[in-house]
């Protein structure tokens, strides 16, 4: 028996129905109801089990868990719990990673001095020692720490806190990722790896990361006492696994011998991310994007990304004249028309976004990937000139719109995502506070997680049909164009 026909006869045992009159009821046929029964047979139309589940009576709740165990026995259960992983990193991208950020930290008296050994022991005492090495720290004027770390430890607060009040703070940091059958299992350890990094990533202080592969669990070993540490210029703390001890150091030599372990482990790890945003101006280096797979690329953001369909003229009109690197952010404007453009070229983009975006950008000429600061709207006729070449794109084929059901799957609306091939995964945002950043994301396995997902995305009524799709986009189109004309008369 499947994880579905055992959660299906239990509700039918509940509720003490025979066969016959279930069929009756739902109008699904009775043999069908009894292959499920046997796992046999598992339903490949959500419909049948709605009709189902109306028939049973069944508690949202209830209908909620019968259609959980019916996507785990379609799909497999770790496929099913990693989908469902990357649904909520994704849909919880606003939530974890856009905090209003905490005010500068003021200036601090010098700390007390930190002795040559001090041991803690339990949870809330470790936690002490960590914020005295980072009082340490902080007092420097050029503060610098070296991490080796999982980032869903609970003291990663800590150091998240300090990233978004102190800008001038540089980390470099060590992780594990799981690698035992990391493309099959449902990769849970290192998504959640992901979800907790970002916050890093997007913060604005200088960040860098490295990873290696190796079992889950890895560091648990009895052998391994104090797996992780915290290196500062003038203390390191080391941790066990589970955060209930540590010690904290300040002899030279002690620091010296922890500064060789994180350059030997290092040497070992691979970079996680291409990171761009050490400083605003990065963001406009054309260099960091990576080039483009013609035959493989999606897009996942809020709005459509406009950026398919630009021309330099439109460009060039827009931009401030006044803002300082205005030749720099027109050189990468071109750079990245030349790798991204649907309107020539063989480039194929499947691409996922809201009509509530799409409305965004018609009503007011912004798109919210750029600051605003930097340009002016766009003019109504412009918004609809790219609204043109949009469907134009994607009468040709190269441009595959799927609108997404808010109600089904909750888009993001700070961040974008953009796959460029199966090795890197893309992730940028204008944020309110740093400005504009991205990062480009290497980790094989979670970039094919990613890449699943929006493969899944395309099964499921969290999005509409291409065809769908396709003709709201159409009609819409027609509907912008002609209230530009009638706005048009209105002024003449």
């Amino acid at each position: 028996m499947s994880v579905f026909s055992e959660k299906l006869h239990e509700y039918i045992s509940r509720a003490d129905i025979k066969i016959a009159a279930l069929s009756k009821y739902s109008g699904v046929d009775r043999s069908f109801i009894q292959k499920m029964l046997s796992g046999q047979r598992v339903p490949s139309d959500i419909s049948t089990i709605n009709r189902l589940a109306d028939a049973l009576m069944l508690t949202p709740l209830e209908r909620r868990s019968l259609l959980e165990a019916h996507a785990i026995s379609r799909m497999g259960e770790e496929v099913y719990h990693r989908r469902t992983t990357v649904k909520r990193l994704l849909e919880d991208a606003d939530s974890y990673y856009f905090h209003t950020p905490p005010a500068i930290l003021p200036t601090l008296p010098p700390p007390a001095p930190i002795p040559e050994v001090l041991p803690f022991q339990g949870k809330a005492s470790v936690a002490d020692g960590l914020r005295m090495l980072m009082d340490a720290e902080l007092s420097d004027p050029a503060p610098q720490l070296w991490v080796v770390m999982q980032p869903d430890c609970e003291f990663a607060v800590i150091l998240h806190n300090c990233c978004r009040a102190v800008p001038s703070l540089h980390i470099e940091h060590i992780l594990r990722f799981d690698n035992e059958l990391q493309y099959q299992r449902e990769n849970q350890h290192n998504l959640h790896c992901v979800r907790c990094l970002l916050p890093f990533l997007l913060s604005p202080c200088s960040y860098h990361a490295w990873f290696y592969y190796d079992f889950a669990g890895e560091e648990k070993k009895h052998t391994s006492v104090f797996p992780w540490f915290v290196l500062g210029k003038h203390a390191a703390l080391s941790l066990s696994s589970d955060c209930e001890k540590g010690i904290l150091y300040s002899h030279p030599q002690v620091m010296e011998l922890f500064q060789r372990i994180f350059e030997e482990i290092r040497s070992d790890c691979l970079p996680f991310f291409e990171l761009t945003n050490v400083e605003a101006s990065q963001f406009w280096d054309h260099q960091r994007w990576p080039s483009i797979h013609h035959q493989m690329a999606y897009s996942l953001q809020y709005e459509p990304c406009w950026g398919f369909f630009y021309s330099m003229d439109m460009v060039e009109k827009q931009l401030l004249k006044e803002i300082p690197n205005r030749e720099e952010i027109i050189t990468f404007f071109s750079h990245h028309r030349q790798q991204v453009s649907l309107l020539e070229g063989p480039m194929r983009c499947t691409a996922f976004f809201t009509m509530e975006g799409l409305e965004y950008f018609l009503s007011t000429g912004r798109l919210s990937e750029l600051p605003s600061e930097i340009y002016h709207p766009l003019s109504l006729q412009q918004r609809a000139e790219l609204f043109r070449r949009m469907v134009s794109c994607i009468q040709k084929g190269n441009f595959l719109p799927f609108l997404v059901r808010p109600q089904k799957f909750r888009l993001p609306r700070k961040l974008t995502f953009f796959v460029a091939d199966e090795q890197h995964l893309c992730c940028s945002c204008s944020h309110p506070v740093y400005g504009p950043v991205s990062v480009t994301l290497r980790e094989k396995s979670v970039v094919y997680s990613i890449c699943d997902f929006l493969e899944y995305m395309l099964e499921t009524d969290m999005v509409y049909s291409r065809k769908e799709s396709e003709s709201i986009l159409l009609h819409r189109l027609e509907e912008f164009t002609k209230n530009i004309e009638n706005h048009t008369e209105q002024e003449e």
